[in-house]
């Protein structure tokens, strides 16, 4: 059995249309789950940022076109800018592994994992994505 968040957290992206595409916040329970809808242009592999997060676990969706996702080891990787609380991000340089994500596929990502995503397969492209936010805080 799933933890009843994650269930609704795949409820919502159950529902996800690229054609009728919702960008922005969308609230399932408050701050203690939401969605992130994107459309955003993917870059290239240097221009894309290394992070992870503290308090939030992640799921990221491809709704529409192709991205790659890589995920980095904590021993590949040097912290360049501390945690910023307010941002909830920590970045990082160094080298990771990509991940296979195709369009309608998710990746998980948990606090304190670091990954690199809108990365693109060669040239820019557009895509739609959403980023589910599930706090794991306590408090």
């Amino acid at each position: 059995m799933l933890h009843p968040s994650i269930e609704m957290a795949f409820d919502f992206l159950d529902g996800i249309d690229a054609d009728d595409f919702a960008e922005g916040k969308t609230e399932i329970v408050g701050n203690h789950l939401y969605a992130s809808g994107m459309i955003r242009e993917t870059k290239d592999f240097a221009a894309s940022i290394w992070e992870s997060h503290q308090k939030y676990l992640d799921i990221h969706f491809l709704a529409e076109g192709s991205e790659r996702i890589f995920y980095g080891p904590e021993e590949n990787m040097t912290e360049i800018k501390p945690y910023n609380a307010e941002k909830e991000i920590t970045v990082f340089e160094g080298n990771g592994t990509e991940v296979f994500y195709p369009q309608n596929g998710f990746i998980i990502f948990f606090p304190g994992e670091i990954h690199k995503a809108m990365v693109n397969t060669g040239m820019p492209e557009t895509v739609k994505k959403v980023v589910i936010k599930l706090s794991l805080d306590e408090d």
